[in-house]
């Protein structure tokens, strides 16, 4: 069978007039050729439909399945957020419980207030320091699952940060109490390269974002089925809920493109990031305010400056505006940098030299713990909240009230705060703390306002 990429590609060369979706009709000549016009096609004959694939498209869903030992692996062009709401909404029903990480990502959250759900939050680790939040432990899961009758168990691993939770352990403590364990991976899409993908079994489910870490092109993912216990067809039923209709074909190629990659010269160009990442870590070492805290996942590079008189944000601006380098996000006190196996030898330069740099005009300084928002008190569903009659008030003056908005400290796009939930002394302190140091805070209405219920 000949590869979706090899079909495009004789397709964009061939005489076939497009009488047909989209509406630019490859007219490379009136379009120009910086956009791949000529290969953005529908579902034309032979080209296979996401939705029911059975032909080039499900070759590609079938070599997923093969690099991520899965029993069925759904191609998304919507991104994780899709495959995550597809999940929750799938293996949960309407006003049901479910036991899910804190630091999970918004989708999550959405899905919840979808349906409605009763949320038992389960804390990570955290590290008053840097503010990074670490692994979700077994025994608090445990604990969650003895207090609620939820079926259906939702973490992040691993983290933004790199973080990589127990999962095997976390799921004989879900299985224990008759609970599915689904894990957000949308961080995780090159570990099966790096040799640490086995963190993933015993999940039930699994989502990952393939163009994160992997050279696929913006909103490629993929939904990895585990477990027996999960009902296929209905989980494409859900799909086709959250996933378009209209499946851009130059997203899919791109993941057919990345797959035949990895299957030529996969272990290569691992054994080739290994060594820049090694590189990295032994020359990093010598830094005097900055420092490089190192995580499970070795490819996120993040640079702390919880020691330094510098915040993260200031970092982030400065390895831009002075180094023409963009990092992934800044936080408080530390700067996310996302490497991967497409990375070169000279960007590595760039950024070690950046940051030796940067670390000769700093002094050492010693910081105060960084506070801990921790879990506000749930006052009601997020859906109900969201239908509630509200108002806008500053955020300064909104201690005690209800929140009926969320609130992100974005990225990486997890709330502070959830709809239905109190706004605490102590939620407003960390958001004041975290916007001291440049980190960007949103509600519906700007940073210093938000909607609460009346």
């Amino acid at each position: 069978m000949k590869r979706l990429t090899d079909r495009l590609n004789e397709l964009s060369e061939g005489k076939t007039y497009p009488f047909h979706m989209p509406g630019h009709k490859r007219n490379t000549e009136l379009m120009g050729t910086l956009l791949p016009y000529e290969i953005d096609i529908t579902e034309i004959t032979g080209f296979d439909n996401l939705h029911g694939a059975d032909g080039i498209i499900d070759d590609i869903q079938s070599r997923l399945c093969s690099f991520y030992k899965s029993k069925k692996s759904f191609l998304l062009v919507n991104g994780s957020t899709c495959g995550i709401m597809s999940a929750i909404t799938c293996l949960c029903c309407i006003g049901e419980g479910i036991v899910a990480a804190r630091n999970c990502h918004k989708s999550v959250y959405k899905a919840i207030e979808l349906y409605k759900l009763s949320p038992a939050w389960v804390s990570p680790e955290f590290d008053a320091s840097t503010g990074i939040m670490g692994r979700i432990s077994p025994q608090s899961v445990e604990n969650a699952l003895k207090s609620s009758s939820a079926g259906l168990v939702v973490i992040t691993s691993p983290t933004y940060e790199g973080v990589i939770s127990n999962i095997p352990e976390i799921a004989k403590v879900c299985h224990k109490y008759g609970a599915l364990l689904m894990v957000d991976m949308a961080h995780g899409a090159h570990l099966p390269l790096m040799g640490g993908f086995e963190e993933a079994y015993g999940a039930d489910i699994a989502v990952v974002s393939l163009h994160k870490t992997l050279p696929c092109l913006t909103q490629t993912a993929c939904l990895n089925v585990y477990s027996d216990k999960i009902d296929v067809a209905r989980l494409a039923e859900s799909l086709s809920a959250f996933e378009t209709s209209s499946p851009s074909y130059p997203l899919m190629a791109s993941v057919d493109r990345c797959m035949t990659l990895i299957e030529k010269q996969g272990c290569q160009l691992a054994d080739k990031y290994k060594s820049l990442l090694g590189d990295f870590y032994d020359r990093t070492f010598r830094l005097k305010a900055l420092r490089i805290y190192r995580t499970d996942d070795y490819g996120k590079l993040i640079i702390a400056c919880d020691k330094a008189s510098i915040s993260g944000s200031e970092l982030f601006a400065r390895l831009r505006d002075s180094y023409a380098i963009e990092c992934e996000m800044a936080s408080a006190r530390y700067v996310v940098t996302m490497s991967s196996m497409c990375d070169t030898c000279e960007g590595f330069e760039r950024l070690i030299d950046a940051l030796f740099e940067i670390d000769k005009e700093l002094t050492p300084q010693q910081k105060l713990p960084l506070t801990l928002c921790g879990v506000p008190k749930v006052c009601m569903t997020s859906y109900e909240a969201v239908r509630r009659e509200k108002e806008c008030v500053e955020l300064t003056k909104a201690q005690g009230r209800i929140s009926a908005e969320y609130v992100f400290a974005y990225p990486p796009g997890i709330p502070l705060l959830a709809p239905g939930e109190e706004i605490s002394d102590g939620i407003l302190s960390g958001i004041a703390e975290l916007e001291a140091a440049g980190v960007e805070i949103h509600t519906d209405y700007g940073s210093l306002m938000i909607s609460v219920l009346k």
